[in-house]
């Protein structure tokens, strides 16, 4: 899971300073809080570490994603319990790609792809999250992201292919690895460990390692899910994947992304620089590789 700490640099320098005083004094705060709960009443510090870790962020839908929202097709997925919010481009009868977002994102954040993706006859299934964007929910997480993604594919039929970013990516890869008939997947800055992740949120927000563990337990019991089982090694299969990474990421080290590319008997391997965690997804020269790689071509 990633934790957005960073301020947004390519704001207008008035709104970024404002930005980057509220993330201070925010952050300043969470580490005071925790530090301590953890001395006064540990019990309350891991309840509230754990919903932090299950409570992505929510941002308001902007007018441009909005307006690329109209020009789809609604469609609703059941999921139990309620349901998904879910949109389709392009024709149903044409190859589907199922954009897959990150956490504390939404599906509209892809809407880079959707165009070069139907120019070259596929459609496009884009959708939000358990707990992200217009689906809602109190809570998510990593197996909350997983079962929308396997709802998604079962309610669609056959899929061509999966593009995901950063948790969305990982999730990809477990869908992948069960569902051989899905023939490719592009992952964007994966990470590879649910551990590690947590681990760069508790030094984030300074916890002490005992309060980190101590939530991973409690929601692996409330789960009966062992994080073990979200490492990148456990996920595999013949499919050829593309996993692409920026060497500046901030919030998921390269170092993941290696690990995603190696694990992959055909996977391959593209870095970029200087675009970062989430500006990776607009850059025109990532989509171009994505959607010539997800239509078989070599370049």
């Amino acid at each position: 899971m990633e934790l957005n700490l960073k301020p947004a640099f390519f704001l207008p320098i008035n709104r970024t300073i404002v930005r980057t005083v509220k993330f201070s004094a925010g952050l300043f705060w969470q580490r005071t809080i925790f530090r301590v709960l953890s001395q006064v009443a540990p019990r309350h510090a891991i309840e509230r570490a754990m919903r932090l870790m299950l409570t992505p962020p929510r941002q308001p839908f902007s007018d441009e994603e909005l307006a690329v929202l109209e020009e789809a097709s609604l469609m609703q997925v059941p999921l139990i319990p309620g349901r998904l919010i879910a949109w389709r481009w392009g024709r149903a009868a044409d190859p589907a790609v199922v954009l897959v977002h990150g956490w504390g994102g939404r599906g509209t954040q892809l809407r880079g792809f959707i165009e070069p993706l139907l120019a070259r006859g596929f459609s496009v299934v884009a959708y939000d999250a358990p707990g992200h964007g217009m689906t809602g929910g109190p809570e998510s997480s990593l197996p909350h992201v997983l079962q929308g993604l396997n709802a998604v594919l079962d309610h669609l039929g056959p899929v061509h292919a999966i593009v995901g970013h950063s948790l969305g990516g990982a999730v990809a890869a477990m869908a992948l690895a069960q569902r051989p008939a899905v023939k490719r997947a592009v992952l964007i800055a994966p990470p590879a460990s649910l551990a590690d992740s947590s681990r760069r949120i508790a030094a984030a927000l300074q916890w002490p390692e005992a309060l980190r563990a101590a939530m991973q337990r409690r929601i692996e019991y409330r789960f009966g899910l062992d994080w073990s089982g979200f490492e990148a090694e456990q996920a595999s299969g013949e499919q050829p994947v593309l996993v692409i990474h920026d060497r500046q990421d901030r919030e998921v080290p390269l170092g993941e992304g290696h690990r995603h590319a190696r694990n992959w008997p055909r996977g391959r391997l593209l870095e970029t620089s200087g675009l970062g965690h989430r500006r990776v997804l607009a850059d025109p020269m990532v989509i171009e590789a994505s959607v010539d790689f997800l239509a078989g071509d070599r370049s």
